[in-house]
């Protein structure tokens, strides 16, 4: 089982990346590492893949409290534990981990811990990025990506 990719990726650095919405740091972010001969197969934040998998069960007795359920499964960090991440290391065949956290984002800068320990147990290497919205460390940024995945 697993992700497939498509052909073009073949051969890529696979990379979940996990921390923080990263919206406004794509590109001093994913764009160094999908030039840098990886592909992200995972958004392991509030915004990604973790909302696509949360459903309001229809086919309960009390839907409020179905949907009561479903928020309290909310992708923030503040609703820890996240135990699904293993299944997503497995499930889309990981390379490597890609933790980003904002300056101003303090539940997933506590939460790095147990990402660390995760890819530690799961022998996954991972690197840990805290940056702003500036680009004023794009290029430093940059150097410490494609070293990471040279080392995969």
């Amino acid at each position: 089982m697993g992700y497939h990719l498509p052909e073009q990726f073949a051969g890529k650095k696979r990379i979940l990346v996990t921390g923080c919405p990263i919206g406004g740091v794509l590109q001093k972010t994913v764009k160094n590492m999908e030039e840098s001969d990886a592909v992200v197969v995972c958004f392991e934040n509030c915004s990604g893949i973790k909302a696509a998998f949360q459903m309001v069960d229809m086919e309960a007795e009390d839907i409020v409290e179905a949907i009561a359920a479903r928020y309290l499964e909310i992708g923030c960090s503040v609703m820890t534990p996240n135990t699904k991440r293993i299944g997503l290391i497995r499930e889309y065949q990981i390379d490597g981990i890609v933790e980003i956290d904002l300056q101003a984002c303090t539940p997933y800068t506590v939460e790095a811990y147990t990402i660390r320990q995760l890819a530690k147990e799961k022998h996954v290497p991972y690197l840990a990025i805290e940056t702003d919205y500036s680009q004023n460390d794009s290029d430093q940024l940059a150097t410490r990506i494609e070293a990471f995945l040279e080392l995969l």
